[in-house]
């Protein structure tokens, strides 16, 4: 009988399956490493901490965590004064800032743990972990998700930061980008498979790299049991990881310019759930009516007291999981072109689209005032991710492309049995 395959993730955030919107994409690709291999996971909390404790998926719990200070150069280039110099040695660094901890001694200790677990497949969870797969060996499978794309993600932020006139801000990450994209064109012809989130960041990706090839794993929620709503008919919710620049920026565009033309005329609190945040998030909490939650463990209580989930984002790149979970909870939800970008609905088809502040403030009011047409729009929206983005069928779906980009690697044993 031959033996099941091991496999190693390396992951920038520990995998959950709920809380952080990356985490629980990189949640789903754990899970469907552990149906098909015994899986190891090793995290270098690059992106962000979880708490371990939290919630992720059953069959994925042998995580081991790397902790290192960041990288003697990269902190050393840092502390240069001068604007200009300081960039010019960033884009003489050549990785993007998120790979600043993956330093040698963390590299080596990665490549002594691979060493030991001697895997059949290795999968690396984002572009500024491909540093990594310098430590692999050429005979092991590996496997990226790239989720979306980078350098299109960074270059929006670039241009709100221009728009505020911090122009120092927008070169940087504007060099971040390009860090990142520099990454996967030196490593994606490496791997056997390429995960992004959607077809678009796909497209984006292809037009860059000619050869790229890629398959689209969209992300997935839990679908939730059905219950009631009991808001108020007044409660609008935030959910999302306030260290993450676009949320924050999002968040601080609604209380600034939405939040003021909506009370105008009607009514209404706010509640903000998310981890981290600056003095910017942490001032908003002395406005009127405003709470700032910070992590929340569980989230089904707060989507079923919500009236409307919000999500105000102008930058950053890939498929909002936290409108598709609000959706899975049947809470509509009031988004910007750019958020609701990637998931495929129809205009309006599960909440409300706005671009402007006013056109914001006015969707806000109309969902408020219409509880028939919020509830109709949030039956619509949680159908759509039961049919497209329901956690089993996606991961499901995973399992079997890490089975094929195996090739003739160990076979899975009672393979039936794990798809039945």
């Amino acid at each position: 009988m031959r033996r099941t395959p091991r496999a190693v993730f390396l992951s920038p955030i520990a995998p959950a399956i709920t809380g952080n919107g990356l985490a629980m994409r990189m949640g789903q690709f754990a899970e469907a490493l552990a149906k098909i291999a015994d899986l190891t996971n090793i995290v270098a909390p690059v992106a962000g901490e979880t708490e371990f404790r939290r919630r992720f998926p059953e069959n994925a719990k042998n995580l081991y965590e790397i902790r290192a200070p960041v990288d003697t150069h990269f902190s050393l280039l840092s502390r240069i004064a001068d604007p200009s110099a300081r960039l010019g040695a960033f884009r003489a660094y050549g990785k993007p800032s998120l790979a600043a901890r993956l330093s040698a001694p963390v590299l080596a200790d990665i490549a002594r743990r691979i060493e030991t677990l001697r895997p059949d497949i290795v999968h690396i969870g984002r572009s500024y972990m491909l540093p990594c797969a310098k430590s692999l060996p050429q005979d092991v499978t590996l496997t990226v998700d790239l989720d979306e794309d980078d350098l299109f993600s960074y270059a929006s932020q670039a241009r709100l930061a221009r728009r505020r006139g911090d122009f120092n801000a927008s070169l940087w990450l504007e060099q971040e980008g390009f860090a990142c994209d520099q990454l996967i064109a030196r490593w994606a012809s490496r791997c056997q498979e390429v995960f992004v989130a959607s077809l678009a960041e796909g497209r984006r990706l292809r037009l860059r790299h000619p050869g790229l090839k890629y398959e689209v794993v969209k992300n997935s929620v839990e679908i939730p049991r059905r219950l009631s709503k009991r808001d108020d008919g007044a409660t609008l919710l935030f959910v999302g990881a306030l260290g993450y620049r676009p949320n924050a920026e999002g968040v601080v565009w609604f209380c600034q310019s939405v939040l003021p033309r909506l009370r105008a005329r009607r009514a209404c609190r706010l509640l903000i759930a998310g981890a981290g945040g600056g003095p910017a998030i942490a001032g908003l909490a002395n406005s009127p009516r405003i709470r700032i939650l910070g992590r929340v463990p569980d989230l089904a209580p707060l989507y079923r007291q919500a009236t409307i989930a919000l999500a105000p984002l102008h930058s950053g790149g890939g498929v909002r999981i936290k409108l598709l979970e609000a959706a899975a909870h049947g809470t509509a939800s009031i988004a910007t072109d750019h958020a609701a970008a990637g998931i495929g609905w129809p205009q309006d088809f599960a909440g409300w689209r706005a671009r402007s502040a006013g056109e914001f403030a006015a969707a806000c009011e109309q969902a408020l005032a219409n509880r028939a047409e919020r509830d109709a729009r949030a039956v619509r929206g949680r159908d759509w991710v039961i049919r497209h983005h329901a956690r089993g069928r996606v991961v499901s779906g995973l399992a079997r492309s890490f089975i094929s980009a195996m090739g003739q690697k160990p076979a899975i044993q009672k393979i039936e049995e794990i798809f039945a």
